[in-house]
């Protein structure tokens, strides 16, 4: 188990959706021991796929990610027994993931309410789009409906057109990355007290009190002023200098710069060899500037069309300046850095094909870097956890086998 931090956690992960998928993984990594329980289906993301590669028929390139290093057992769900399984696992573990709507698993008995009774020490987890209560708690979703809800979409986007998401599932996983530090956080309170608790986690709350939200929202919290799309390169408050900022081409390839605010513009003009720019009187001011963007940034980028985005990187470290070359995937793997840290490793799934999965974001200084293990087949370890846990025979497992329990 990775790094150990909370070794011989068990952690049962009944999700079906990304952010609490993303929730139990990021607790694998922690060291916890993490059992994945699916239906005898599967779960849906298995089947998930936008990929030309077939890396087999149970396994899309979403379920590789989010299940590295977990295990999986399977079992019927809808029967009694399935259940009666279920609860006895959750007697025995230390937290439950789960994702489904408000009322779900109180239907089945296998509520927080109703295990806490045999087992005060247990923590549930639930993350759902709206959360536990209020109006919207049965309403479902995607990263759409959720970006949208929670302001972050009213401001993306050209002023004279419609409003546009971030690409990509930047909700989701930022509230099941919450979920996992509420999590940890609860582990160490029951060190404390002997108790569990229940984790009430909304994704539209986590995305509307995400860091970038609440400093788009300030001139609104703070003096009641909207926060209206504008142009590109230029934030609400006005204080970037337009010129220099976004997306622009090299000699192979594409160079990302943000530089914020007046401060920034000797540090440029120094990087680009053009220091008398700073006491030319067509430059001499922020409003100057920026009404002679266009040919500051012809400037610019006659600087940046001889030069290699390797050239450009080091010269914004020397000069102080933000900015990246933009990787391509291939060139993201082969990054020396990545490469000195080990980020990403080989591992050869079940279907006989290698595969290179990311390791984990952070480093414990007193323990090596562990080898990441790959998601599992749908049901792989159902019999080695009912063993283990459980304590239940090569017979007791036979039978529910034949049954089609598990």
């Amino acid at each position: 188990m990775p790094f150990g931090a909370l070794e011989e956690i068990i952690v049962l992960d009944l999700s079906d959706r990304l952010a609490a998928s993303f929730c139990a993984k990021t607790l694998g990594l922690y060291g916890c021991e993490v059992i994945k329980v699916e239906s005898l289906e599967g779960d849906p993301l298995r089947q998930w796929t936008s990929s030309t590669q077939n890396h087999g028929a149970d396994d899309s390139p979403l379920f590789l990610h989010l299940n590295a290093g977990k295990k999986s057992i399977s079992m019927d769900l809808c029967s009694e027994k399935g259940q009666k399984l279920l609860a006895d696992l959750m007697k025995i573990s230390d937290v439950v993931i789960e994702s489904q709507t408000p009322g779900h698993w109180e239907e089945k008995g296998l509520a927080y309410n109703q295990i806490k009774n045999i087992n005060p020490s247990i923590i549930f987890t639930s993350v759902t789009p709206y959360g536990q209560t209020g109006p919207y708690r049965n309403f479902s979703y995607d990263e759409l409906t959720l970006f949208a809800m929670t302001g972050a979409m009213n401001r993306e986007g050209l002023p004279e057109r419609e409003p546009l998401r971030y690409a990509g599932e930047i909700a989701q996983y930022f509230a099941g990355n919450a979920a996992a530090a509420a999590t940890a956080s609860a582990l160490f309170k029951r060190t404390l007290t002997g108790q569990g608790d229940w984790l009430d986690i909304s994704i539209q709350e986590c995305m509307a009190g995400h860091p970038h939200q609440i400093g788009r929202r300030a001139p609104y919290i703070y003096a009641g002023e909207p926060d209206p799309r504008s142009q590109p390169r230029t934030s609400a408050s006005g204080a970037r200098e337009p010129y220099a900022v976004g997306t622009f081409k090299c000699k192979d390839g594409y160079f990302s710069f943000l530089p914020l605010g007046p401060r920034m513009w000797p540090n440029i003009a120094r990087m680009i060899g053009r220091e008398d720019l700073m006491t030319n009187s067509k430059y001499d001011d922020t409003i100057k500037r920026s009404e002679n963007k266009e040919e500051l940034e012809a400037i610019f980028q006659a600087w940046l069309d001889d030069k290699s985005r390797e050239e450009i990187f080091q010269a914004v470290q020397a000069a102080g300046v933000p900015g990246s070359p933009i990787l391509e995937p291939e060139e993201v793997h082969k990054n020396e850095q990545f490469i000195a840290r080990d980020f990403f490793q080989y591992v050869t799934h079940p279907s006989g094909q290698t595969l290179r999965l990311t390791g984990d974001p952070f480093r414990l200084s007193n323990t090596s870097n562990p080898s990441i293990k790959p998601a599992p087949t749908l049901g792989e370890n159902t019999s080695q956890v009912l063993q283990d846990l459980l304590q239940m025979s090569n017979k007791e497992i036979e039978i529910l086998t034949k049954e089609k329990i598990i």
